[in-house]
C-alpha cells in the first residue's frame, strides 16, 4: 500500500515537472502539420499581407527581391454599406494605391519612386499632393459621402477642354483626373477608354447605374479628307513582265539606282517620273508605279514592272500577265 501511494505521487509530480511542456510541443506538432497541410494557393500574396499587417518592411531592395514600399502602409477599412477599401502597393518601382469597391479595382493613384529606391529614409509625415495612399483615402470618403445622398447616374466621363483633361465627375463635382497619377488598375494604354471604364464601374458599383457609351465633350474624329480621283490622260492594254534580282543596285536608264523593293517600272517612251497604274485583268489587283527606266524590250510588252510592284498584282509567280496601264496626270 505504500510502495502504491509513493508511486502515485512520483507519477504526479513527474507530470507536473514536464506537464508545461507538451502544450507547446503538441502546440507546435499541431502548427507543422497544418503548414504541411494547406494547399500552395492558400499562400496570400503580397498585397493581402500589406493590408493585413498594416507596415512593409523598410528593407534594402535586390534584383531579386520583391518591388515593396518603404513608408508606413496605411489603409482604408472596408465600410459595409458600400464595399470601399483601399489597397497600398507598388505599381513600376512606385508607391500606389488602389481603390476597392467590393473586391473590385476601380482606379490607382500612382505616387513618387519608391523611397528605398531613391535611396531615401522614409517620409514621417507624407502629404496630399505626393502620397497616393492619402489622395485614395480622400477619394474615399467623397464617395461614401455622395453614395448615400447623390444619384449614381449623374456619374459622368467627360473631356475638358480648357483644362485639356479627362474627367470622372459626379453631378458638379469633380471626382479624379484620369493621367499618369490616376489610372485604370487594367489600363488600356488610352486616356479616353481608361476614363470611360473607370466611371461605368463606379456607376454599376455604386448603384447599377447602365453604363455610359462615350466620354462626354469629346470632339468627334474628323473625318478622313476624301480620295481624290485621279485624271487618266490614256490607256493601253497588253503583257505585262517584271524584273528585279539582276539589275537591283544598278544605274537606271533615269540615272537612279534600280531598287527592285520600289514601285517602279520601265517603259519604252513614257517621261521618267510619269505615274502609271497597272491593273492585272486576271486578278483586278492594282497598283501606281512611277517611270524611271526603259523597257520592256521584248515583243508584246508594254510595260516591266518592278519586284514589288508585280508581287503586289499577283503577277510575280506567273511571271507575265495581261494588264491595262493608265497613265495618270501627275
Amino acid at each position: 500500500m505504500k510502495y502504491s501511494v509513493l508511486g502515485g505521487l512520483t507519477v504526479a509530480v513527474t507530470l507536473s515537472m514536464v506537464g508545461a511542456q507538451v502544450p507547446v510541443q503538441a502546440q507546435d506538432s499541431e502548427e507543422a502539420s497544418l503548414i504541411q497541410t494547406l494547399p500552395a494557393h492558400a499562400t496570400p500574396p503580397l498585397e493581402s499581407n500589406l493590408v493585413a499587417n498594416g507596415v512593409t518592411p523598410d528593407e534594402e531592395l535586390s534584383s531579386a527581391s520583391a518591388v515593396k514600399p518603404s513608408v508606413p502602409v496605411k489603409r482604408a477599412e472596408p465600410r459595409a454599406e458600400s464595399g470601399l477599401s483601399v489597397l497600398p502597393h507598388a505599381l513600376d518601382r512606385r508607391e500606389a494605391a488602389t481603390i476597392y469597391i467590393r473586391s473590385i479595382p476601380v482606379v490607382t493613384l500612382v505616387g513618387n519612386e519608391l523611397a528605398s529606391l531613391a535611396g531615401q529614409k522614409s517620409n514621417p509625415s507624407p502629404s496630399l499632393a505626393t502620397d497616393p495612399v492619402l489622395r485614395a483615402q480622400q477619394l474615399v470618403s467623397r464617395l461614401e459621402n455622395l453614395a448615400g445622398s447623390a444619384d449614381p447616374d449623374e456619374i459622368s466621363a467627360r473631356w475638358d477642354e480648357d483644362r485639356d483633361a479627362y474627367l470622372v465627375s459626379w453631378g458638379d463635382e469633380d471626382l479624379i483626373t484620369i493621367n499618369d497619377q490616376a489610372i485604370l488598375p487594367d489600363t488600356t494604354r488610352n486616356l479616353s477608354e481608361d476614363t470611360l471604364q473607370v466611371a461605368n464601374r463606379l456607376r454599376r458599383l455604386l448603384g447599377n447605374a447602365p453604363a455610359l457609351a462615350r466620354v462626354e465633350g469629346l470632339p468627334e474624329p474628323s473625318p478622313a479628307p476624301a480620295a481624290q480621283t485621279a485624271v487618266v490622260l490614256s490607256t493601253l492594254t497588253g503583257m505585262a513582265s517584271w524584273y528585279g534580282p539582276g539589275f537591283h543596285g544598278r544605274r537606271s536608264a533615269s540615272g537612279e539606282v534600280f531598287n527592285q523593293n520600289a514601285l517602279t517600272a520601265a517603259h519604252r517612251t513614257l517621261p521618267f517620273g510619269t505615274r502609271v497604274r497597272v491593273t492585272n485583268r486576271n486578278t483586278g489587283q492594282q497598283v501606281v508605279v512611277r517611270i524611271n527606266d526603259r523597257g520592256p524590250f521584248s515583243r508584246g510588252r508594254v510595260i516591266d514592272l518592278s519586284a514589288a510592284a508585280a508581287h503586289q498584282i499577283g503577277l510575280k509567280s506567273a511571271g507575265v500577265g495581261q494588264v491595262e496601264v493608265e497613265v495618270l496626270a501627275n
